[in-house]
């Protein structure tokens, strides 16, 4: 088969292009009814991940990452109502600020690249350069700010479920309830005990959320072409091509950003299932603490699990959500 021009690859991108879901295309109120349903669905399925991950995190030698007593469902859902019942308008805050933002920043900076103010028309040919970098750019700053913008609802959560992942097994049985771990939280830090390592939260989320949206952004911008069913590609299925520029952009939006944030994630989940008032638990000292035993990338195969199955069957769910909420869905 005789490869492509460069003009037609072009062609095969723009279409690609074309066809994406904008915020302003979206049907509001049967996004987040249609997503609140999938989403609650996906976070059931795929919670033992996450408890796996923790208990990894945080393991030391007295405090081993697997359970000595209890059922499969006992173990691997601790906290599985703390993190349904307040995922629900974290994401809905995370969607919105994260699609608002990534087409207000696509749009003006395509204006910009493709319709220069007078002072920079002579370096016209120069932006337009730029232009396969928008798509990640516009993406990476607005993952970004979607994640540093429901911090206040994910770090509470975060605080109560994970202290119940990591709980001791007779200690989990006889307190292990998210009212009670709240409860004594409150009694023995205030109210700021449940916004333990907020800062850290504000500051791991930003990098992580820019370089997840970037990497898979960037990447399914270069692959989409081949998922378009005009695609001179007759002999692999559509399907088979969707599926794989999806599983392909978020294992590489994954791997990229466990394997950069790692040391923040640790640092933050030590901090925050940590006994004692955060005074004791700077995130100098516990990185000092982790540093010295190669600590800092613990738990970090698990992570980049936990993010590709994750980023992999999200991704996939919310673009078929998208899909599925345009206004003239079904029109």
């Amino acid at each position: 088969m005789s490869s492509l021009s460069s003009q037609q690859q072009q062609s095969a991108h723009d279409i690609g292009r074309r066809n994406e879901t904008t915020w302003s295309d979206i049907d509001k109120t049967r996004l987040y009814g249609i997503g609140s349903v999938m989403y609650s669905a996906l976070t059931v399925a795929l919670h033992p991940l996450t408890v796996a991950k923790i208990r990894r995190q945080v393991a030391t030698n007295n405090n081993q990452t697997t359970f000595n007593s209890g059922s499969f469902f006992q173990n691997y859902y601790r906290g599985l109502s703390v993190v349904v019942s307040l995922a629900i308008p974290a994401r809905i805050i995370y969607i919105s600020t994260l699609e608002f933002t990534r087409e207000l920043i696509d749009t003006n900076t395509r204006q910009f690249i493709f319709n220069p103010p007078p002072a920079m028309a002579a370096y016209e040919k120069q932006l337009q350069s730029l232009s396969p970098f928008v798509t990640p750019f516009s993406g990476g700053i607005a993952g970004g700010m979607a994640a540093v913008s429901s911090q206040a609802i994910i770090v509470p959560m975060d605080v109560i479920s994970q202290k119940l992942m990591v709980m001791d097994d007779n200690v989990y049985r006889q307190k292990g309830s998210a009212m009670n771990v709240m409860k004594s939280i409150i009694a023995a830090e205030g109210y700021g005990g449940l916004f333990r390592g907020f800062g850290l939260s504000l500051f791991t989320s930003l990098p992580a959320g820019t370089i997840w949206w970037a990497s898979y952004a960037g990447v399914k911008d270069q692959l989409n072409h081949y998922a378009d069913p005009n695609y001179p590609l007759e002999a692999i299925p559509v399907i088979a091509r969707q599926g794989f520029v999806q599983v392909t952009s978020a294992f590489s939006a994954a791997l990229a950003a466990s394997i950069l944030t790692q040391p923040l994630d640790t640092i933050k989940t030590r901090m925050q299932v940590a006994k004692g008032k955060p005074v004791f638990f700077s995130p100098v000292a516990v990185a000092k603490e982790l540093a010295s035993t190669s600590g800092l990338f613990k738990g970090l195969l698990p992570r980049i699990g936990h993010m590709g199955v994750w980023g992999s069957v999200l991704s996939a769910a919310y673009e078929y959500l998208k899909f599925v909420s345009r206004k003239d869905y079904n029109t």
